[in-house]
């Protein structure tokens, strides 16, 4: 019975630390035939401008372990878009108040949140063929960000949500 409780305990650890993530691509596209990249001219990501050369530094050394070459003449576009959500704690305390008796039972039962608010970051990865202007692939993540990280953590959480974004990247053929 205590292992139940071990067992709950980690599956909820690695719950609330995953990266959610969706991907779609055109199956009609070859992608053995892209070999360089380069990052969008007129990119808006809404990042802050730190936060931005983090996550395009983390992209190009995630690009070049998938065989990928950064150049000023790309067969594709790379682009990103974020969106912050801020919901409520997941988490709550139950609490409950009974009574009964000669066959009539009353209860009250409510939940009463704990912890503050929790920040999300929706990122969006478009890679976008650069002859014909054309979505190629997409990947959206999401993971729970922490404004007030330290530089090494956001580097950290970019490396994470990046290979996450990557994982899938180049589609299989079917």
């Amino acid at each position: 019975m205590k292992y139940i409780g071990f067992l709950f305990l980690a599956l909820m650890m690695v719950s609330c630390g995953s990266t959610q993530t969706v991907y779609d691509y055109d199956e009609q596209q070859d992608f053995s035939v892209y070999k360089t990249f380069a990052f969008y001219p007129e990119m808006n990501s809404g990042l802050s401008e730190l936060d931005q050369k983090r996550l395009l530094a983390v992209t190009e050394e995630a690009m070049n372990a998938k065989g990928l070459v950064f150049s000023n003449t790309p067969d594709i576009f790379v682009n990103f878009k974020t969106e912050r959500n801020k919901t409520s704690s997941r988490n709550s305390i139950g609490v409950g108040v009974g009574s009964g008796g000669r066959g009539v039972n009353i209860g009250i039962g409510g939940a009463i949140p704990i912890g503050g608010s929790q920040t999300y970051l929706k990122l969006t990865m478009d890679f976008v063929d650069a002859s014909k202007d054309q979505l190629i692939w997409q990947a959206v993540s999401e993971k729970q960000f922490y404004p007030n990280a330290s530089p090494n953590t956001r580097t950290q959480f970019f490396q994470r949500i990046v290979a996450k974004a990557l994982a899938k990247y180049p589609p299989k053929r079917r």
